[in-house]
């Protein structure tokens, strides 16, 4: 019985081998074709943020062209992109600053959440004072709306102290404060922007569906930034999972100025992040910190 037992089984793994071989010539040309295509539509979005990134309003033309080409590849990732680089020129052209306090007409209900962004810890792991202004804003913020949900988000970033995060020092922070714990969420992988945005994407459509905003809170330098990459990637999150919408409704800022944010490099540090958003992490790295000429 053993022996016609393992024929079987031998008998069956030669003919799932022979059926791969049937059929991997096909199966490797769709995937071969599927990759190309994920290549062309990757490198056309690369194309449409570094254009924007280096050029502004002056490429609408240029980065039209390049979503209808993007729209007529796969229709869904045109729609997404229109959506953004929409909300990009916003971001570059009309958004306001709210400093210390936010507007009144924000909603009233738990289903807004207030998103504080984290900053570089001290070696030893305690918070700088720019963080510390920054929760000063959001506990007031907080207080102005007392159901919102708070995030504090930001990974590991104490050079001799890898026990401890932004978010949980911040988190501690705004409980010591007075802060309810029911409202305080935690989200500390995040090595930058573009993974606090698509994590606090994930954590609220799993825990807290019924947020569909949030506020961002930074120093007044980074609040354009961070805005366009938390409704970027929670557009890009709601697209590739078919889910609901969270969207960026208003922000409120700590006033600190900083030299590298100044406005001529705003284009260039927007579109690496935006391309550390896609994956694109060596570009980003050329847009983030070498810069990068602009495009004729």
């Amino acid at each position: 019985m053993k022996k016609q037992i393992m024929k079987r089984i031998f008998a069956a793994a030669l003919t799932a081998a022979s059926l791969m071989t049937a059929f991997s010539p096909a199966a490797a040309a769709v995937i071969e074709s599927n990759e190309a295509a994920a290549r062309i539509e990757q490198q056309m979005i690369e194309d449409i943020i570094t254009t924007y990134g280096t050029q502004g309003a002056q490429a609408d033309e240029a980065v039209q062209t390049l979503l209808h080409e993007l729209h007529s590849a796969d229709s869904r990732q045109g729609a997404l992109w229109t959506d953004i680089m929409e909300y990009w020129h916003y971001v570059d052209t009309d958004l306001t600053v709210n400093i210390d306090i936010l507007p009144e007409n924000l909603p009233e209900d738990n289903s807004m959440a207030l998103t504080v962004l984290g900053y570089q810890l001290n070696a030893d792991g305690t918070m700088q004072d720019e963080l510390i202004a920054r929760l000063e804003t959001a506990l007031a913020c907080a207080e102005q709306y007392p159901n919102a949900y708070v995030i504090c988000s930001g990974g590991g970033t104490a050079k001799n102290n890898p026990d401890v995060t932004e978010a949980g020092q911040m988190g501690e922070w705004m409980l010591a404060h007075g802060l309810d714990a029911d409202r305080l969420i935690i989200e500390n992988q995040a090595k930058n922007t573009a993974e606090n945005a698509a994590n606090s994407y994930n954590i609220l459509r799993q825990d807290y569906p019924q947020v569909d905003s949030v506020v961002m809170i930074s120093s007044s330098y980074h609040v354009a930034r961070g805005s366009l990459l938390f409704e970027a990637a929670f557009l890009q999150s709601a697209s590739e999972q078919q889910s609901p919408e969270i969207h960026v409704i208003s922000n409120c800022a700590c006033a600190i100025e900083n030299s590298a944010y100044q406005p001529e490099n705003a284009l260039r540090m927007e579109a690496g992040s935006m391309l550390q958003m896609i994956g694109s992490n060596q570009l980003a790295m050329e847009f983030l910190f070498g810069g990068r000429k602009p495009m004729i």
